[in-house]
C-alpha cells in the first residue's frame, strides 16, 4: 500500500488490498443473495502498510477503522463513471483519498488528460468534467454471460460501498 518514499499506493493506483476490500463487499451483498453489480472502496478507507499472514479480524479492522457501514444503492452508469473520473482526477501524481478500487468492473485511467472536473473552494464536486474525461474503457461485469459489457450510462446498477463513501 505503501511506495519506497512513504507514499499511499492505495490513494493514487490499484493496488491488492484495495481490490480485497472491494471484493469484500461485492461478495458480501452477493452471498446475501441481494443484486450487486458493483462495487467501490475508497482508498482514503485503507489504513493498513500491509498483509501479511493469516487475515484475522483484527487484520480487517486494521484496514478499515472507522467503522463505516456497507450500503447498497442504486446509481446509473453515468454517477459511476463520474465517481471514477472524481477519484482518478489527480493520478497518479497526488494522492487522493477518493481514488476508487473496484469490483465487478474494470477501467482505466489515462493520465496524460488534465483533468477538468468542476470543484468548488472547498474542493468539492460541482460537476462534471468540461472536456474530455480521464476515465477511459469502463466495463460492467454480466452475471448472466460471464463477461464484461461495456457501462450503459442511463442504465440502472446497484453499487456496494460503505455509507461514507456512497
Amino acid at each position: 500500500n505503501y511506495d519506497a518514499e512513504g507514499n499511499r499506493l492505495v490513494r493514487s493506483q490499484e493496488t491488492n488490498t484495495g481490490d480485497f476490500a472491494a471484493d469484500a463487499l461485492y461478495y458480501l451483498f452477493d452471498n446475501m443473495g441481494l443484486d450487486v453489480d458493483v462495487a467501490i472502496m475508497n482508498g482514503g478507507g485503507v489504513r493498513n502498510k500491509a498483509i501479511t499472514g493469516s487475515l484475522t479480524y483484527k487484520t480487517m479492522k486494521e484496514i478499515h477503522t472507522f467503522g463505516n457501514v456497507a450500503c447498497l444503492q442504486t446509481v446509473t452508469g453515468q454517477q459511476i463513471v463520474d465517481a471514477l473520473e472524481w477519484g482518478a482526477r489527480q493520478t497518479p501524481e497526488v494522492e487522493v483519498g477518493g481514488f476508487l478500487h473496484v469490483a465487478g468492473m474494470k477501467y482505466d485511467v489515462d493520465a496524460t488528460i488534465v483533468s477538468s472536473v468542476q470543484y468548488d473552494d472547498k474542493t468539492v464536486w460541482t460537476g462534471a468534467p468540461t472536456g474530455e474525461y480521464r476515465v477511459k474503457n469502463v466495463t460492467v461485469f454480466n452475471n448472466t454471460t460471464g463477461e464484461f459489457e461495456p457501462i450503459d450510462l442511463t442504465a440502472e446498477y446497484n453499487l456496494a460501498g460503505y455509507n461514507y463513501t456512497l
